[in-house]
């Protein structure tokens, strides 16, 4: 079942972790969420029950997720349309997709920045947890999509540069964002 102890500590911060967010940040169990139903159980019983395997970061590397590609067409890769999607005060679209002016407010550390080159996008999911978690099993196509995934607001979010760095690849049970407000948010998004 659990192969290792450093995979059982990491099962159990998830498990607080999650345990965390339903108590404070007022969510809803997963399972009562999936199953339309009330779910009651312990948090060892319930944990307990959950299939884990060891991680596996053999292999991986970002070029096995193709992205910022130009899924559409138009010009603009996706950091560009998540930048655009993302900003507060909308830029200029200028020649090859050069964003001009424009607003930006990073959630993970409640900053404010006005220049593109102060704003990194986000995987909110690391590609190395997604790999970790099975990706290495999904075809490029599929990696392609899950690295440029910008039509859903919680897969890619336009943070902070040097927070994003610090972030890494690192999961929720290693790392949350600066902002304690945004915390909630971010582990139940």
């Amino acid at each position: 079942m659990i192969a290792t102890p450093s995979a059982r500590r990491r099962v159990w911060h998830w498990a607080l972790l999650v345990s965390w967010a339903w108590r404070w940040c007022g969510g809803a169990s997963p399972a009562a969420d999936a199953a339309g139903v009330a779910y009651s159980n312990t948090l060892r019983r319930a944990v307990g029950g959950l299939p884990v395997a060891a991680e596996v970061r053999t292999g991986c590397s970002r070029s096995a997720f193709p992205h910022w590609v130009d899924a559409d067409r138009d010009r603009c890769d996706t950091r560009a349309e998540v930048l655009y999607a993302e900003a507060r005060t909308k830029p200029r679209v200028g020649v090859g997709c050069t964003l001009v002016g424009g607003r930006w407010y990073s959630p993970y550390d409640h900053r404010w920045w006005t220049r593109t080159s102060d704003v990194d996008i986000d995987h909110v999911v690391a590609l190395a947890e997604a790999w970790d978690s099975g990706a290495r099993r999904w075809s490029t196509a599929s990696r392609r999509a899950f690295a440029n995934d910008w039509g859903d607001a919680g897969t890619l979010a336009a943070v902070t540069d040097n927070v994003n760095s610090a972030k890494g690849d690192r999961d929720p049970a290693q790392w949350l964002p600066p902002y304690t407000a945004y915390r909630c948010t971010y582990i139940t998004h």
